[in-house]
């Protein structure tokens, strides 16, 4: 490590700035090929100054990793405020330019493509972020871990910048931490650069091998939502089996426990519990998988009421709840804190209870996202600032403190599937995400979902198993009286065109295709979608290849879409639009144009001899 030079202004209340720049010296020290990235500076805010060393380390994989250290060499403690690097171009940047930010979150924060001359206060990743240049070169920024910070990637007055709170993360005297892993890259071809991140993400985080998933089945909550009887389970069970005899799954979604956080009790009119459901499943050779919020509890439920030190509590010390009135009763959200010991134990211990005595195997845990700072204090004014049982911590650690419980109760054998989450801090300890967000039985729906999971393949397959969400064909004739009252899930309309376009946006992406409809009430053509679905395999790799084209807003789904399973290729080919469209696929072996009319898909299947990176390569937008 290559300490740089330093200086301090003026101490301004508690606050001092470290601000270093690295330059040629850095370069040639640091034994760097080029001197693409010169002058990055470095800005730490804390309660006193803080000693840094950086460096810039060529990787085998031709990326520049950027490696940061922070220490404490005073006699007291300090606190962190905030962290920012400024790589600055060498490049002139025009406002026409564009440039991509990953999507960062399962929903709310999806892939964005835009000008450089058209940036707002949402142009940020907390992944990545690429630009490309007008000679059809792309500059690359991204992080490789999530381990104290969450690092947000922008592009600001012609540099690159990277900036973290500093959540109040204390540093002891003579402690030294290193900030998140950033690499940089130039390159000339934006899917080998991302494939080669995911990559990379994986190695940094001990990723060498993910579960084998090939899930297909049914789960109760785009129809039934929290109001679910154990008669609704068996009866659709049954018609799963008539429809779908190699259906391997059924999930139990959120809404079986009697207060949130009170994960050992399950409301009264669930005869014999989830345990009965459970060995239902299993009877007939299926998985069994059950959903819990695993960062909230509920201010009504008995481990709040009993211990109110297992949870967060806002600057006054008093303990932070968010009420919000849903369809069927009053919600009173509180966060667990994870710094705290105990919360941790009773986690684990409500999960072994699942797995150990119910017979839970797949776990998916939901919310994700309410276990760090960001989201919890989003809509509460009031709160200015969290206090934690351990206040030297950031929510990212106590977020990974929790992650860290979930998993060791769940074991290496039982999946894992995260859910409403933040990517990076999930990232290890995970076997499979949902990767855009929730789904419902509504067209717009669809190409915003497509953006939102296609645009983070290149972590599918690598870092951990893409989750689509549930497959739903119905429209209010496909309903009765006990369909969920939430505003998007009844009374749509549906068509079966419509339909078929996110069963076969299900059939190139995701490994867990679930069924959520009613299948008593689904009409024969829309439950010959389901079994539609399941006989395509879940594919091994999925290319959005016109990723340049698409992503303006979150409606603007991609249309041209290549999926691996083996050997066997499939192109998918989608009109999100409402008018005819005529596509080329030369380059996939077929010599006529696909022409769809709007709203319509097809799934094609090649039949040439070249690769599936050789047909990406062809295929892909420039």
């Amino acid at each position: 490590m290559i300490p740089t030079p330093s200086f301090f202004p003026k101490k301004s209340s508690l606050k001092s700035h470290a601000i270093f720049a690295v330059g040629v010296l850095l370069a040639q020290l640091a034994g760097a090929a080029d001197m693409s990235w010169p002058d990055i500076q470095v800005d730490v805010k804390a309660s006193q100054p803080v000693a840094t060393t950086q460096s810039l380390k060529e990787e085998a994989n031709g990326f520049q990793r950027l490696v940061i250290t922070l220490s404490n060499e005073g006699k007291e403690p300090l606190t962190i405020e905030k962290i920012t690097v400024r790589i600055p171009l060498a490049e002139k940047l025009t406002k026409d330019q564009e440039l991509i930010y990953g999507g960062s979150c399962m929903g709310r924060t999806p892939m964005l493509r835009e000008n450089v001359g058209s940036q707002t206060k949402k142009s940020s990743s907390h992944m990545y972020e690429m630009l490309r240049l007008s000679d059809g070169k792309y500059l690359f920024a991204g992080s490789l871990s999530w381990r104290i910070f969450l690092p947000n990637f922008t592009l600001n007055d012609g540099a690159i910048e990277i900036w973290s709170h500093g959540e109040g993360k204390q540093l002891k005297p003579g402690q030294t931490i290193q900030y998140e892993q950033i690499v940089l890259k130039r390159s000339d071809d934006w899917l080998a650069l991302l494939d080669q991140f995911g990559a990379a993400i994986a190695v940094e985080n001990g990723i060498s091998k993910l579960k084998p998933a090939d899930y297909k089945g049914w789960a109760t909550w785009d129809y039934y939502g929290r109001v679910f009887t154990d008669q609704d389970v068996y009866k659709n069970m049954d018609a799963l089996n008539k429809l779908a005899p190699e259906a391997n799954m059924v999930q139990i979604d959120g809404g079986w426990w009697i207060e949130r956080g009170d994960y050992q009790t399950v409301r009264p009119n669930l005869p014999g519990g989830i345990k009965a459901i459970v060995s239902r499943i299993k009877s007939e050779g299926k998985t069994p998988g059950l959903h819990f919020d695993g960062f909230r509890g509920d201010a009504a439920s008995e481990i709040c009421k009993a211990h109110p030190e297992y949870f967060l509590h806002d600057q006054d010390g008093k303990m932070i709840v968010e009420i919000k009135e849903l369809p069927d009763r009053v919600m009173t959200y509180t966060y667990f804190d994870y710094s705290h010991p105990g919360a941790r134990a009773h986690i684990a211990e409500c999960i072994r209870n699942m797995k150990e005595n119910w017979g839970v195997t797949y776990f998916k845990v939901d919310f994700m996202r309410y276990g760090l700072e960001n989201d919890i204090m989003l809509k509460k004014k009031h709160v200015k600032s969290i206090k934690a049982h351990d206040p030297t911590i950031t929510g990212v650690e106590r977020f990974r403190l929790g992650m860290q419980a979930m998993r060791e109760a769940m074991g290496p054998d039982s999946y894992f599937l995260g859910c409403s989450a933040v990517f990076g801090p999930c990232i290890g300890f995970v076997d499979g995400m949902r990767t855009g967000g929730d789904i419902s039985p509504r067209y717009d729906a669809f190409p915003e979902r497509c953006l939102a999971n296609l645009s983070n393949f290149y972590l599918s397959g690598k870092v951990w198993n893409g989750d689509a969400d549930y497959v739903v064909f119905r429209e209010a004739a496909d309903e009765d009286a006990t369909v969920s009252q939430e505003d998007v899930k009844h009374g749509g309309s549906m068509t079966l065109n419509e339909a078929q376009m996110w069963a076969d946006f299900n059939k190139v992406y995701g490994v867990t295709r679930l069924s959520s409809d009613n299948l008593m009430t689904l009409r024969p053509e829309r439950q010959a979608l389901v079994k539609e679905v399941f006989q395509y395999p879940a594919m091994d790799e999925t290319v959005p290849l016109d990723l340049w084209k698409h992503g303006k807003n979150k409606g603007d789904g991609f249309e041209l879409v290549l999926a691996r399973k083996g050997k066997e290729v499939y192109l998918g080919v989608f009109n999100w639009g409402d008018t005819p469209k005529e596509y080329d696929v030369t380059a996939f072996g077929k010599a006529d144009p696909v022409k769809l009319d709007g709203r319509h898909s097809v799934i094609l299947k090649y039949d040439g001899k070249e690769s599936f990176a050789q047909l990406c390569e062809k295929l892909k937008s420039k």
